[in-house]
């Protein structure tokens, strides 16, 4: 299904640009959830559910262009910011950081005050 806006070389680029972010993202949520099989089939469950939910959106659309773009920032935090620990003692976890992690210093981190949300928020939000 051709769109009216958008030449077949357009419409096969949107389709490698959302692929290619979906394979990301899965990539992505197994470097967050290494280990924990769990967290990690719920997570691409919840994606596979929201890249097959928004399939009907017309490609070159602004809804699909934004869907994109949450999913690369999602792929970024996943990959960047979200480290898992496991409880090795009464009071102390081993945290698994991996290469992709971000590691910034306590004075940086002050500085970079921003909202702080639940996993339900995020999950519930409507792009």
């Amino acid at each position: 299904m051709a769109s009216r806006y958008l030449s077949p070389a357009e419409l096969a680029t949107n389709r490698f640009t959302v692929l290619a972010t979906y394979r990301h993202l899965l990539r992505a949520t197994g470097i967050a959830f290494k280990g924990d099989t769990q967290t990690l089939l719920a997570s691409r469950t919840h994606a596979r559910q929201s890249f097959t939910a928004n399939r009907s959106l017309e490609a070159g659309g602004t809804k699909a262009a934004q869907g994109v773009e949450h999913a690369q920032g999602v792929t970024k935090i996943l990959r960047e910011n979200v480290v898992q620990g496991t409880k090795v003692g009464e009071e102390q976890y081993k945290l698994n950081i991996h290469e992709h992690t971000q590691r910034l210093d306590n004075d940086v981190a002050g500085t970079l005050k921003g909202t702080k949300k639940s996993f339900k928020e995020i999950k519930d939000a409507v792009f």
